[in-house]
Formats: C-alpha cells, sequence, structure tokens
C-alpha cells in the first residue's frame, strides 16, 4: 500500500464527516448553493484557490513541483429528488436523496485535493478538480465544458469513479471502450380532438394515436436493430384523459432510448421522426416530438483505462480490478470523453444485506470504500503524471 492510501485513512474522520455533511443536505440539479460553498470552503481550508466555473460548478488546479502534464479529476455533486428511506444518524433532512453515491464521489475528492497538496513534490505537471452539478439530469458538464473547464490549463486525459454495488468494499470494475449507454430522453405530446365517448366517430382520439406509437416503436428495436447491437427504447409514461366516458384533447408519453453504439442511436432517432410523421398523417392528430435530456455513450480510452487499472491495483494490492463491466445506465462524464481521453470506474462498496441499486429509496453505501476512493484519485494523477512526464 502506498504512501498516498496511508495518508487517505488517517484523514478518514474528515472524509467521513464530509461525506455525512454532504449526504444530509442534498441537493438537485443545477441549483446546489449549499453544497458548493461546502465543497469551496473545505477546499479553501486545505489551501487551494477555487475557481466557480459555470452556474454552479467548482475548479482548482494543483500546480506540482515537476513539468509534464495535466489531469483532470472529476465528482458530481448532486442528488435525486425523492425522500430517503433508512435509518442512518445523518439521513436527508429534506424530499432530496443521494442515492447515487455522489456525495461519497465529492468527498473523495476533496480529501484527494490534500493529499495531493501536501505531495507537490511528487506530481510531474498539474491537477486540475471538476466538481460538477446537474449529472443527474445531463446539464452539468455541458455547461462546465462551454465555461471553459477544459481550459487554461487544457487537461490530456481525465479519470472519474462512481459507486458500484456488484460487491463489497476492496474492488472496482472497468471496461475499455464504450462503457454506459448513450441516453435520449424524450417527449411525445398527441393532440387530438376531444368527444363523448358514446360518439367515438366525432373525435380524432390521441389514446388511439398513443397505443400505435408504443406498438410501433417497440416494432422499430425488434426490426430494424441488429440483435448484435444493445438498444432499448422505454415508455415510462403514457398520461391522458379525466374519465371512463370522456375522449381527452391531448395525450403525453415520455420515454428513453439507450444504446452504446453512435449509429444505431443516430439511426433509431431518425426513423422516430419518420415513424411520428406516418402516424401523424393517418390518425389525423398533431403530435409533437422533444428530446428533452440527452447524453453520448461514455467511451473508456481502451490504452489509459489499462494504464489506470494497472496503476491502482499497484498502488494497493488488496484493491482488485475486474473488467468488462458496462451499464446500461447513462453518465453526464461521457460529455468530458468526448473531448478528452477519459477512464471511469466503478467503486464497489456494497453493504452486505442491502440489495437495492442506485435511485432506490433505500439503497447504502459502505463508507470503508471512502479512503480507497480518495487515495486513488491521488495515486492515478501521481502515478499516470509520472508516466508520462517528459
Amino acid at each position: 500500500m502506498n504512501k498516498y492510501y496511508e495518508r487517505a485513512y488517517a484523514l478518514e474522520e474528515q472524509l467521513v464527516k464530509d461525506r455525512r455533511t454532504l449526504h444530509q443536505n442534498p441537493e438537485i440539479g443545477m441549483e446546489l448553493p449549499n453544497t458548493r460553498a461546502y465543497v469551496r470552503n473545505r477546499l479553501e481550508e486545505i489551501g487551494l484557490e477555487v475557481k466557480e466555473v459555470g452556474k454552479m460548478g467548482l475548479s482548482a488546479v494543483i500546480e506540482g513541483e515537476k513539468p509534464g502534464k495535466t489531469i483532470l479529476l472529476r465528482a458530481d455533486m448532486d442528488a435525486l429528488p425523492m425522500k430517503e428511506m433508512n435509518e442512518l444518524e445523518y439521513k436527508a433532512t429534506n424530499n432530496m436523496a443521494h442515492t447515487c453515491g455522489h456525495d461519497l464521489h465529492t468527498a473523495m475528492l476533496v480529501t484527494a485535493a490534500q493529499i495531493l497538496l501536501e505531495n507537490k513534490a511528487d506530481i510531474h505537471g498539474r491537477v486540475k478538480l471538476m466538481f460538477q452539478p446537474g449529472e443527474e439530469i445531463f446539464a452539468g458538464a455541458k455547461d462546465m465544458i462551454e465555461a471553459g473547464i477544459l481550459e487554461n490549463p487544457k487537461p490530456d486525459v481525465a479519470f472519474a469513479m462512481h459507486t458500484g454495488l456488484n460487491q463489497g468494499v476492496g474492488s472496482f470494475e472497468y471496461y475499455k471502450g464504450h462503457t454506459s449507454t448513450s441516453c435520449d430522453n424524450f417527449k411525445i405530446t398527441i393532440t387530438g380532438k376531444g368527444a363523448h365517448g358514446a360518439y367515438p366517430h366525432t373525435s380524432i382520439d390521441p389514446i388511439n394515436a398513443g397505443v400505435i406509437i408504443y406498438q410501433e416503436f417497440g416494432e422499430l428495436i425488434s426490426r430494424e436493430v441488429s440483435p448484435l447491437s444493445v438498444a432499448t427504447l422505454t415508455f415510462g409514461m403514457f398520461s391522458g384523459g379525466s374519465n371512463s366516458n370522456i375522449i381527452p384533447e391531448v395525450v403525453e408519453m415520455q420515454g428513453t432510448l439507450r444504446t452504446y453504439d453512435d449509429e444505431v442511436r443516430e439511426y433509431v432517432k431518425g426513423r422516430i421522426t419518420d415513424i411520428l410523421a406516418g402516424i401523424e398523417k393517418t390518425t389525423r392528430t398533431k403530435i409533437d416530438f422533444e428530446i428533452f435530456a440527452s447524453v453520448p455513450s461514455l467511451y473508456n480510452d481502451p490504452d489509459l483505462t489499462e494504464e489506470i487499472a494497472e496503476i491502482l491495483e499497484t498502488g494497493n494490492p488488496a484493491f482488485k480490478g475486474y473488467p468488462d463491466l458496462r451499464i446500461m445506465a447513462s453518465e453526464d462524464m461521457a460529455v468530458v470523453s468526448r473531448h478528452l481521453p477519459t477512464t471511469y470506474i466503478m467503486l464497489n462498496c456494497k453493504v452486505e444485506g442491502n440489495n437495492f441499486s442506485h435511485h432506490n429509496p433505500g439503497v447504502l453505501f459502505d463508507e470503508a470504500a471512502l479512503p480507497i476512493g480518495a487515495s486513488s484519485f491521488a495515486t492515478v494523477a501521481i502515478e499516470w503524471l509520472k508516466k508520462h512526464s517528459d
């Protein structure tokens, strides 16, 4: 175990305190004033000069004492709009909850920043920190990139971690290539003509059009996408009507398209437009289609990912890496991965006996993973920069 891991364990009390403070006071989306203030204060206490980037993001640069490249380390800070259901003494105090583990990510990177600052003599180049809002709505990374997070200094590579629930503490999982699916969340609004249920011929029935859309979209995946490609097209909301004998004026449907393949993504989106145009004509309805949140597939650079996996296992021989994990969930770090060679891993922290998933109100994360994550951030930064120093 290297000295960065040892230092992380020495800082564990403050690391846990940071995580629990963030956990108890969650905020969502792009509105994280208290979270940002807390993180900024902690970074300034450590001795860093902190800059606001975009609407709610933070950044700081740790200059090494030797020349070299720049690595970006990223943590997401936002929670989810749901009520937490557990008996933790630091349970969330509002109707928001860190049920995806972003509180762990943020606390780990704050502690990693302290370890890195204390070990500037080991750094060849510089480490740039990225604390982003809005990961859950795929808005934070785009906002920070537009505000210049990838410039002055421009990072050469990027690294991020996410809580994993496949195994207990002591391992991580990763994939070389397209790791998480793209995501296009969409809304379809169907406007027809309302009428009495006894006289359907006088209506233009938006429910009927919605049913046809539902069926056609299912056939689109089963008949036009290769079985060798991974793609899902799911409706999660179908809403319309107010009573059994009233044909409504408007129906709303919401769904999500996910795939690892950029070509499949663009093909299906194009065919959705074609299908809706045809249904609009045949049903005499007016159909509006809107993609309200989207993110590409996250791409793990194969060479970089292999390097980082080796660095992690070498830095702590008890920390075991498992390749070939792909996830069907989507991730805002994907936007960064389209600009820089990127590696994104899952840091396992499953609590034995807690079988809930991410985004479930009862999910728990093992805090024993916190020092491992913090030291992993620091180890990857220092060792990768050293390996690629001029």
